[in-house]
């Protein structure tokens, strides 16, 4: 795998794990302003204002959780993968990989938490990438081996 491919996967990764919080924030967020109108359950048959404004909230609802279904169906299909791969890297570059892709932590964060400096961990990261690039190829070689 590229350099280049490889960081399109985890970047990929990274973006996805942070939608999937963005959007259960939402989600909740919009739960409780339907909550504060009356609550999907107080919905009059003679319709109105508050109630129009309480299903156009369940409709926004409901389109966040079916993204959020897809969402979620993409991640747990290549999470394993993604962090099988980051866990066979050696330290620090495991650290710094998983904190960043997998926790979604901010560069500065991983610097104070791991003792580094901020370059220090822009570089562990960078060269972490090249070796999980080279990883799939290794996979390939180990299960030859174990073939033969």
């Amino acid at each position: 795998m590229e350099i280049k491919e490889a960081l399109v996967e985890l970047n990929l990764y990274r973006k996805t794990k942070k939608r999937m919080s963005y959007i259960k924030e939402r989600i909740a967020e919009l739960q409780l302003r339907m909550y504060s109108l009356g609550g999907a359950g107080e919905v009059s048959v003679q319709g109105g204002v508050k109630d129009e404004k309480v299903i156009s909230l369940l409709d926004k609802i409901k389109e966040y959780r079916d993204e959020l279904l897809a969402t979620e169906s993409y991640s747990l299909c290549v999470q394993n993968d993604i962090e099988r791969k980051i866990y066979k890297l050696r330290e620090p570059y495991c650290s710094v990989l998983r904190g960043y892709y997998v926790e979604s932590k901010s560069l500065e964060k991983l610097a104070v938490e791991l003792n580094y400096s901020f370059d220090g961990v822009k570089s562990i990261r960078y060269r972490g990438v090249k070796l999980y690039a080279e990883l799939p190829a290794l996979y390939q070689q180990e299960n030859y081996k174990e073939i033969l």
